[in-house]
């Protein structure tokens, strides 16, 4: 028999009727030894601490319960035979198991892997779904507590924590393991979400041989469970989401048992998610937060509906955890990350059916089935149903509700249902809601004077919301007042294009002013543009929502007087609810881009839990999801036929710096290219980008045009070409260089990926992490220092403000946007790509335009000064009852002037 050893001196020899017969271990409660019982059956006696019978209570508390451990079925826990006291000292008799336990096992052999894990999980989580069904709480689940036996895994000690009183022990030496209990035991509470808690780390020690929150003194341990993120580096893609959910701080976000096995049973029989990115597990490190990024406190009522019942137990409510003008531009180039910093909590959600959400819909519209990736080039579940509430949450604040003082995608996906600009993107989705159209205007802009001037007549019969009717007057004042600077929120490509009066600040601060040299009103439906430069696609420009009119006898601080189908109801003075309801002098004759559905809109900002929302179906438009988060969404079938990933206008790249040597030599630069792992990089990158198409061309796919493919990149880069390059650059051996990236979410990941490819050619590279204010004041947006400090390689973000080349490609690529202070191009420094911009965006021709930027492309890939590493795609989720749903790849979210409530 394994791990037995004689009895010793001060060894009992019998326990009741029951003959002693060796010693088996000794733990926190008690010893454990091994016997006979009278009929000759092998058992397994534990005798508790002497401690335990002090309280006579605490001793009629361990019977009843452990009395109740008896009941539990006995198909994969070992079975409990008697329960007494001799000498007051308590005991209990189970069945013996002989087998090595799960902590013995793995510390000798070894992570357990492949199959037989998955096998350990289901029956372990099976062991739990009969331990709870009996009302009994474990409360000491951890690996020594799970028998490998010969027939299959066994669980043992069941009941005997909850009977020995956690509460009362905190005084006097913890019953149980601190390394695998759950955040609320700490406080003295415990339930059978405990137990799921605990589950979970033992999985994770299982297959990886580490406690999730490490070892430790008690202190240490007990601050790691209550405050930081567990560890699950190792653990199978296809366990680590349902890992995640189930430790999560707040027990009530956790799975039951019963779900818990479902999904198990599920997880391992599909095909497994997406896997987690080497280095950065979507359950790992502080920025991802979920479970772990939660505070010991109180969140309220859930927010969506649990699965059961399962548990006689309720779940347990212990713990859970100015700009200047100036800077506009900035705002969404760097949105990117800005949005990975912002997490949401992970929640756990089971596929269940609602029939209620039908009810009152006798006959609904027939629907086409949801699927993954249903929205991203068509519509998903297509209605023209109307009425409802939409419902839409952000965790941001408000921005404005003002159309001259907003510039973010969400601010202006949402303007277009109380607000008409002058043209606007189709409302459609894939390559479709590329194409600009008219909106107040009857037609697109007639150009003049080479592109210099643009001319547009409103459409007839538009009116507010008070019945009164736009006029092109109010399309130029709502333009002017935005350039106000208490308006800094908003864009400042007005500000540059118009040939303005110099100094021009707005009617307010600039009052009397001459403005007819930017802007003419000839009559009521006319308005012309004159601009300091030709500009080809100014379509595009007048789309913002700084065109959308305002009357100046009715300007408010807001400017919200509605032309589009729905208007402001109101704005709570918290500013973290907007209501919009219909506009009833809204016409559909005057508006070919809108079939409003819903009959109000309710938005909340500021919303700590929008994500939870969105998978519990409690909202239809929410945030998408973190790459924390990613793979636990996808994990689960329910959710995931709700889910999109589109490849967004959005890219990270890597700046090859040819100010510093020997990147001045254009065959050192390629062999970089040539070096890079793409695969691997959007691996690193997060769940969702490592689903999304590889890089082919420096543009994404969804920025309109034809995209140069550069033929230096690959799928898991071509070493052999690389080594080539430095050769002929006269670096045969390799050299070494620097590079220097943010403190964000995936930027280290994605740097050591660099990192490990260029070593495997020779090239060696010293990683440096700064903040990220540091990184745009001091390296990422300043080329002089970057020269100075002999950085060669430096990661971009870069997010265009709509999908058109110049947009995408201009701040850039363009040399005469660098400067001292702050630039986004810090390593494109060529005249010639210049002069084909210039000409690009000044050719009013859309085929020979569209050629121009194609070269232009072309020219920076033969380059090799600015290097794709991900397209982005983030994963997005439609509410349960959202219908006619389309991903919009403007704004790189779900459009909704188009949604719809079931």
């Amino acid at each position: 028999m394994r791990g037995v050893r004689p009895l010793r001196p001060g060894d009992p020899t019998s326990v009741g009727s029951y003959k002693v017969t060796g010693f088996l271990g000794e733990g926190g409660q008690g010893s454990v030894y091994l016997g006979v019982s009278p009929s000759g059956e092998q058992v397994a006696i534990k005798l508790l601490h002497a401690r335990f019978a002090d309280d006579e209570q605490a001793v009629r508390r361990f019977r009843r319960e452990a009395e109740a451990a008896r009941r539990v079925a006995e198909f994969c826990t070992a079975r409990v035979l008697e329960v007494g006291a001799v000498n007051d000292q308590p005991f209990i008799v189970g069945e013996y198991v002989d087998g090595p336990s799960l902590q013995h096992q793995v510390t000798k052999e070894g992570p357990v892997q492949g199959p037989a894990l998955m096998r350990l999980a289901i029956t372990t989580a099976t062991a739990l779904v009969a331990i709870h069904g009996s009302g009994v709480v474990h409360r000491d689940f951890k690996p020594s507590n799970v028998l490998l036996g010969p027939d299959g895994p066994r669980v043992i000690d069941f009941g005997i924590a909850r009977a020995l009183d956690i509460s009362q022990s905190l005084t006097t030496g913890i019953v149980g393991t601190p390394a695998f209990m759950a955040p609320e035991q700490f406080l003295g509470e415990a339930s059978p979400a405990s137990d799921v808690f605990a589950w979970a780390g033992t999985m994770i020690f299982a297959a990886t041989g580490r406690g999730a929150f490490g070892f430790g003194p008690l202190p240490v341990v007990m601050h790691r469970i209550l405050n930081l993120d567990a560890d699950l580096n190792g653990v199978p893609p296809e366990l680590a989401p349902l890992l995640w959910a189930c430790l999560a701080k707040d027990a009530r976000r956790r799975p039951t048992a019963e779900q818990l096995m479902r999904d198990l049973i599920r997880a391992g029989t599909a095909p497994p998610p997406a896997p987690a990115p080497p280095g950065s597990q979507p359950v790992s490190g502080p920025q991802a937060q979920g479970p772990q990024g939660q505070t010991p406190q109180g969140r309220g009522p859930l927010p969506y509906p649990v699965s059961g019942p399962v548990s006689p137990f309720p779940p347990s409510a212990a713990t859970e955890p100015s700009r200047q003008r100036g800077q506009r531009r900035a705002l969404v180039s760097i949105g990117a990350a800005a949005t990975a910093l912002v997490t949401g909590v992970a929640v756990w959600l089971v596929a269940r059916t609602h029939p209620e959400d039908l009810a009152s819909d006798p006959t609904p519209a027939p629907v086409q089935a949801a699927a993954f990736g249903a929205a991203v080039t068509s519509v998903a579940e297509p209605s023209a149903r109307k009425g409802g509430t939409l419902r839409v949450v952000s965790p941001y604040e408000l921005e404005s509700v003002d159309p001259g003082n907003m510039y973010q995608p969400f601010s202006r996906n949402l303007v277009r249902l109380y607000g008409r600009s002058l043209t606007m993107f189709r409302p459609a989705p894939g390559a479709a809601g590329t194409q600009i159209v008219p909106d107040l205007a009857e037609s697109l802009g007639v150009p003049g004077d080479s592109g210099k001037t643009w001319t547009y007549k409103l459409r007839q019969g538009v009116k507010y919301q008070d019945g009164t009717p736009v006029t092109s007057e109010d399309v130029k004042y709502a333009i002017l007042r935005s350039m106000d600077p208490s308006r800094n929120l908003g864009s400042s490509y007005f500000d540059l294009m118009l040939d303005l009066p110099s100094g021009y600040q707005g009617p307010a601060r600039s009052p009397g002013a001459n403005t007819d040299s930017a802007i003419q009103t000839p009559d009521d439906r006319t308005i012309v543009f004159h601009l300091k430069q030709p500009y080809a696609t100014f379509d595009n420009v007048v789309q913002l929502p700084e065109t959308i009119p305002v009357p100046k006898a009715k300007d408010t601080q807001d400017g919200v007087l509605a032309s589009g189908p729905y208007k402001i109801e109101s704005v709570s003075a918290d500013k973290k609810r907007v209501v919009l309801t219909r506009n009833d002098q809204w016409a559909a004759a005057t508006d070919p881009n809108r079939v409003p559905l819903p009959d109000r809109y309710q938005i909340d900002y500021q919303v700590t839990d929008a994500d939870q929302r969105l998978r519990a179906g409690t909202a239809e438009f929410g945030p998408s999801i973190t790459s924390s988060d990613a793979a636990a969404v996808l994990a689960v079938p329910a959710l995931k036929q709700r889910a999109d990933a589109p490849v967004s206008a959005s890219a990270r790249m890597l700046a090859i710096n040819p100010q510093v040597p020997p990147f001045d030599r254009i065959d050192c630069r390629k062999a970089v290219v040539r070096a890079l792992n793409l695969k691997n990089l959007a691996q690193a990158y997060g769940p969702g980008s490592a689903q999304s198409r590889l890089p082919t061309s420096l543009v994404p796919p969804t920025v309109s045009g034809s995209h140069w493919p550069d033929p230096n990149l690959k799928t898991e880069g071509d070493r052999q070409a690389a080594r080539q390059s430095l050769a002929a650059c006269g670096k045969p051996a390799g050299f070494s260089t620097n590079y220097v990236y943010r403190d964000l979410p995936g930027e280290r990941q994605m740097a050591e990926v660099v990192q490990r490819d260029l070593a495997q050619v020779g090239v060696g590279v010293k990683l440096r992490q700064v903040s990220t204010a540091e990184f745009h004041k001091s390296y990422g947006g300043n080329p002089g220092r970057l020269k100075e400090q002999g950085i060669g390689l430096i990661p971009r973000s870069w997010s265009p403000d709509w999908p058109d080349p110049d947009s995408f490609l201009s701040s850039i690529a363009d040399s005469r946007q660098i400067t001292d202070s702050y630039s986004f191009n810090v390593s494109v420094r060529v005249k010639a790509i210049d002069d084909l911009m210039d000409r690009a965006r000044a050719e009013l021709d859309a085929g020979r335009r569209a050629g121009l930027w194609t070269e232009v492309e072309q020219r920076l890939a033969g380059e090799a000064v600015l290097v794709p590493m991900v397209w982005l795609s983030p994963l997005l989720l439609r509410g349960r009852n959202a219908v006619n749903v389309h991903v919009s790849p403007v704004y790189d979210d779900y459009d909704l002037l188009t949604m719809g409530v079931r």
